[in-house]
């Protein structure tokens, strides 16, 4: 495991932060590579029931992907191929969690680091933040599966469009209007904010929550590409559920429910 990419278990809530403050928690490829392995040890461990990002230190949540390691990680033609399959299992992992992912972001999100947050599912962030894709500026091309598509539905076409052919900076202000967050708050509260927001979410049903997430994600998707039948499969298993009934008797007694995800 690499001591850039670290996991903190706050039952119900897990962390990983992206430690590499002295270059703007740039990632490079032992980073993508162990994010994976991160987020596989949060789907086995029951206890907790949301994910978070940050990324240490005062001036960035990440500031792309480690360019510094190009020389070498994308050298030629086969580097590149497993610095892209590094990077696509990264942001896959993430996707494919079924527990909710929440970013909280301050200072620089940018080029990669905005692929990361654009694959979680809620992105909160300080209104230091500066958000942006400098892919146009170094002669590259993100592909589809490397944060494209899952911006083009967050922010639409248009915006997408700007964002990735101009490679300008957004401001917080600017992020939260083309719905690329959820919400930007003072840099000062940021943290205590997402740690309320995320304990809120997580006392909700589990069930309940994962099958919404996994909803949402193939609402996206073309009609004909859905799997309707896992769509299904997740409201039966909801209605199934110990936590269905758990909710309906705590509703009519008037009282906190007490989920188990079962």
């Amino acid at each position: 495991m690499s001591d850039t990419l670290l996991l903190h278990k706050e039952p119900p809530l897990a962390w990983i932060v992206f430690n590499k403050p002295e270059r703007r928690n740039a990632v490079d490829l032992d980073m993508w590579r162990t994010l994976p392995q991160l987020v596989a040890e949060v789907a086995a461990d029951d206890d907790l029931r949301v994910l978070l990002l940050r990324g240490a230190g005062e001036e960035a949540f990440v500031s792309g992907a480690d360019i510094s390691q190009f020389g070498k990680v994308r050298s030629g033609a086969e580097a590149t191929r497993g610095y892209d399959q590094a990077v696509a299992g990264a942001l896959k992992s993430l996707a494919g969690l079924e527990k909710p992912v929440i970013t909280m972001i301050h200072g620089f999100c940018m080029g990669g680091g905005c692929s990361v947050a654009v694959m979680c599912d809620l992105r909160l962030c300080a209104d230091d933040a500066r958000f942006g894709i400098p892919a146009a500026r170094l002669g590259i091309a993100y592909p589809l599966e490397r944060g494209v598509e899952r911006l083009v539905h967050i922010v639409g076409v248009s915006n997408a469009a700007e964002i990735l052919m101009t490679a300008r900076v957004y401001n917080a202000e600017e992020a939260a209007h083309m719905g690329l967050v959820n919400r930007v708050l003072p840099k000062a509260e940021l943290e205590s904010y997402t740690r309320e927001y995320a304990l809120k979410l997580a006392d909700n049903a589990p069930l309940s929550v994962a099958a919404h997430k996994f909803f949402v994600r193939e609402s996206a998707k073309a009609a004909t590409l859905r799997d309707m039948e896992a769509v299904k499969s997740w409201s039966t298993r909801c209605f199934g559920s110990q936590d269905y009934q758990e909710g309906v008797k705590a509703f009519m007694e008037k009282r906190r429910p007490q989920f188990q995800g079962k």
